[in-house]
């Protein structure tokens, strides 16, 4: 779709755009030099020289965040100054393809043990291209062939799903699971065998802090209820999902009055689930010590392709439905993208148990945990599969017919 830019709408939106992306960068520098304050610190807390190398992840991604940000305030910058938009980059696929088989090369080091502790920096640059790297292969090979609309509406959407979905996300993710966890301190309380522990917890003179760990080896056994887990299993499965495949197209909304085809729908999806995979497993590896850094990195391949593929789906049912006014189309693509993601998520949740061994209680049959690992492989074909036969299925659908346009609707 090309851009218009002579319409009020458009350079609305391109001043909002402007406007998240400065605010977002200028937010991202403010959070980069407290780290830095805190890393070039001489009088360093115990927490903060223990975890040196976390805060330097950190720190990456970080830049990581600025500098992908930036194409998106130098587009709106043109397109307010009535330059013509830049042409997006050809040949992005193969592009993406070779930085795809050169991941082995970057993970060598880690892999023969030749990455020193010295080395942090260089640990955070092979994190973040491990990282990077898959989830940007996935998106181009989900659109390839696709018309994905103009390099400033791309950049948009990532710089949008960064600073405002992300945090909205979260957001809402920790007012519901805040909730969940008053109500299972309540439910606590009653509870006789814990009474004596939280008591000690919460003395006289206030909350101990150094009763945590024994409060929370205290806990443990809570693993083995059946309710406990049901819930937890309800949280990781069903709440998650529910919020992330709802808020991942957020930024779509601001283009359904742009007559949007399904297949620029399926790919502004795509966008959006690549930001938030992006961010999402960046910030997951950065908090990782560099002995579990691989097994992260395996399963975070699986999620980027995983977020991208049922933004997607979400994304061609809004536009196609904002055409031929079919919800029900909306309705059935949202209960199967939380149904898979929610399958992903039960599948990871088991595997972590499996992973953690006698350090709790085995509350899963041991070979379903085990199994847990292929169903997780088997899901991952399957996304796979699912990218490439609905890109192929998307070029060849002709765009359903147009609602009658509305009265007033000066986007036409």
């Amino acid at each position: 779709m090309t851009q218009t830019s002579a319409t009020a709408p458009s350079r609305a939106l391109t001043i909002t755009q402007l406007v998240v992306s400065v605010l977002g960068i200028l937010l991202s520098l403010c959070a980069l030099l407290a780290i830095a304050i805190v890393l070039l610190s001489p009088h360093k807390s115990g927490y903060a020289q223990e975890n040196t190398s976390l805060l330097l992840n950190l720190v990456f991604v970080i830049v990581v965040v600025i500098l992908l940000a930036i194409p998106s305030v130098t587009s709106a910058l043109r397109s307010l100054a009535g330059l013509p938009p830049r042409r997006p980059a050809r040949h992005k696929f193969l592009a993406a393809t070779i930085a795809l088989l050169l991941i082995p090369v970057f993970l060598l080091p880690e892999i023969t043990g030749g990455l020193e502790s010295s080395n942090s920096w260089l640990a955070a640059i092979i994190n973040i291209l491990t990282v990077a790297i898959p989830i940007w292969w996935f998106l181009e090979l989900g659109r390839l062939r696709v018309n994905s609309g103009s390099a400033q509406r791309q950049w948009g959407l990532y710089t949008f799903s960064t600073f405002i979905t992300l945090p909205v996300i979260l957001i809402v993710e920790i007012i519901i699971l805040g909730l969940g966890f008053l109500f299972g301190v309540l439910w606590l309380f009653q509870q006789p065998e814990f009474a004596l522990t939280l008591s000690q917890v919460n003395t006289s003179s206030g909350f101990d802090p150094s009763m945590l760990e024994e409060l929370t080896v205290d806990l443990v056994p809570l693993l083995a209820r059946p309710g406990v887990v049901a819930v937890i299993a309800a949280v990781i499965a069903l709440i998650i999902p529910l919020i992330e495949e709802f808020f991942k197209p957020l930024a779509m909304w601001f283009l359904h009055k742009r007559n949007l085809s399904p297949a620029e729908g399926f790919t502004i999806g795509m966008i959006c689930g690549a930001a938030f995979a992006l961010l999402e497993s960046l910030f997951s590896i950065s908090a990782v010590m560099p002995g579990d850094r691989m097994f992260i990195i395996i399963g975070r391949l699986g999620t980027g392709l995983l977020h991208i593929f049922t933004a997607g789906l979400n994304g061609w049912a809004l536009a196609a439905t904002w055409q031929d006014g079919r919800y029900l189309r909306v309705a059935i693509s949202y209960g199967a993208s939380v149904i898979i993601h929610g399958a992903w998520n039960l599948c990871a949740l088991f595997m972590g148990l499996h992973a953690a061994g006698n350090q709790i209680p085995h509350i899963v049959d041991p070979a379903l945990s085990s199994a847990s690992v292929w169903a997780l492989l088997g899901i991952a074909v399957f996304l796979l599969g699912g990218l490439v036969a609905f890109n192929r299925y998307l070029r060849r659908e002709p765009n359903p017919p147009l609602l009658p346009p509305l009265q007033g609707n000066g986007l036409g």
